[in-house]
Formats: structure tokens, sequence, C-alpha cells
């Protein structure tokens, strides 16, 4: 939820992915999914209106609680926090790396630089490093921009940059302000962020970055803390704030999944379900995700 409005099919497609985590959760025997509430800080008594305002539309009603009056450890919040439920966080590098782990041991991962050149494309099938297949789907991310089929498509890419820390005082679940901090599953650390860059492309986390972060942390949080660690990425964003699914114009084995933006953790287990059954089944694609819509017109 943003400026009291619901993101694009969150609604609709979160249940779907919680639910295959949670099943994968049940496979594994390990724990990806954190229930918590997040607590949006309010600065202004207009704020609070707004909250209360937003609280009792029926479409918010599955998400938005009430306001909580007393701070949070660390946090003074004098207009209270407006209190999400049916929240939560997604431990994705521990199931990335759960996911590759068994991937790899079923030999149905390899770890190396996919070289596109390389790739070969026929009538029925396609053919790499003496790997045959009927069809190639690439979700690289903001890779897709190195990407000779895929490359002409409008994916921006925007940077974004986080540090780690460690708070003297846990406030518990999630905090929204001018920055998050949330916690890290399994770890003292807080991840607080993020920044947003249009320009640069590098993964390089910078020190701009960091004192932005900082100074905004800072005006949240009032106890002491030590910073432990920055991240950076790209984000694969669209210009339409839409998916990108589809097939190559010319290629008919070759397909993307790409373009789930800052939103790829509800976004991206539909995407792939909806993509597949387009290529197995020859279901329609939505046309707002379709990659068609981008030649069309």
């Amino acid at each position: 939820m943003k400026r009291f409005t619901l993101a694009w099919k969150a609604a609709e497609w979160l249940p779907y992915a919680l639910l295959q985590y949670r099943q994968y959760e049940m496979e594994k025997g390990k724990k990806f999914v954190y229930p918590m509430p997040i607590y949006r800080k309010l600065t202004s008594e207009a704020e609070q209106n707004d909250w209360y305002a937003a609280a009792g539309r029926p479409v918010f009603e599955n998400y938005m609680n009430g306001i909580r009056r007393e701070a949070l450890p660390g946090i003074e919040a004098p207009y209270g926090f407006g209190v999400m439920k049916n929240t939560g966080l997604v431990d994705v590098k521990g199931l990335l790396d759960t996911l590759a782990e068994d991937l790899t041991a079923k030999r149905l991962l390899i770890r190396e630089r996919f070289v596109h050149e390389k790739l070969k494309t026929k009538e029925n099938y396609v053919e790499y490093e003496g790997i045959r297949a009927r069809r190639i789907v690439f979700a690289e991310g903001y890779g897709l921009k190195h990407n000779p089929f895929f490359g002409h498509l409008p994916l921006m890419g925007t940077k974004g940059e986080a540090l780690t820390v460690e708070p003297a005082e846990k406030p518990g679940g999630i905090v929204k302000s001018n920055v998050f901090m949330a916690p890290v599953p399994g770890s003292r650390a807080y991840l607080v962020g993020s920044t947003y860059n249009w320009t640069d492309k590098s993964l390089t986390p910078t020190r701009e970055a960091r004192e932005h972060l900082l100074e905004k942390f800072r005006g949240l949080y009032q106890g002491d803390f030590e910073v432990t660690g920055q991240r950076a990425g790209i984000r694969p964003t669209v210009k339409d704030r839409r998916p990108l699914l589809g097939r190559h114009p010319r290629h008919a084995n070759l397909f993307v999944l790409n373009g789930m933006g800052t939103r790829g953790v509800i976004l991206a287990p539909r995407s792939a379900k909806i993509l597949f059954d387009y290529m197995e089944f020859g279901m329609d694609l939505p046309a707002e995700m379709d990659i068609r819509r981008f030649s069309d017109g």
C-alpha cells in the first residue's frame, strides 16, 4: 500500500504468492514467511484523519488497523503510528539460497555466466552448450538490457541502496517513515532503506546514499545503533509499472519473464504461472503484461 492506495494486483495475487511460499516452507522444513505488523509513522493531525478515513473504506479493511498511540522502542511518534495488519516480510535470500541448493542437488541448476551468442535457435527447439530444450525463458532482472533478443524492451532499472544496522532497542515489526526499517530474519540486524537512483546503473554502494540514509534514519530512530553493512541493487522497473511477459516476435521458442519492479515477492509467483499457462496451454496473456503492448498500435 502506498499513499493509501493498494499496489497493482496486491489484493488478488498476495494470497497466491503466500501459498507458494508456505508450501515450500512445509516441503523444506524451513521458515521464509514472517508475519508482522507495519507501523507507519504519522506526522500530523491531518495524517491521522487521513488514516482513519482510509481505514474505514471496505477496500482497506483487511490491511489497515487503528492508530497506535504508544511509542515504539527507540522511536517517538507524537501523532502515533498507523498500524497495518496481514503484513510481514519474506526472507528472499533464504528462499533463493534454499531453491538453489535444491535445484543443484537435482542437477537442474548450472552456476555460470550465460553467453547469449552461444544460444542456437531452431524451429522446434533451442540449444545451448549441448543442452536442448523446447523453450527458454529469460528471467534476468536488469541483465535483460544486455540480452540481444529482448534488450529492446523498455526496462529502465532503478538503483536502490540500503544499510544494515544493529539498533540498541528493537522496535518490533516493520517501521515506515521517510525510510523503512525491517528486521533481517535470523539476526539482530535491521535493514534500513532505501534510495532511488535512475542514472547510476552500477552495483557499487555509494557514500552519498549512505549519508542520505543515515540522515533519514536518525530522524526516525532516536536510540544508539551500529551500521554493519551496505548493499546496492538494480530494481527491474518498467515505465508503466507492469511486468514484461511474452514470446519473442521472431523466435517462437524464446520467452521473457521480467519487470517485477519493487514488488517481485508479490508479483513473481503469479506472473510465472501466467507465462507457464501461455506457453503450455495457449492461454492468453493479459494485455497489460504482454510485451506486445510496446509494439502494437
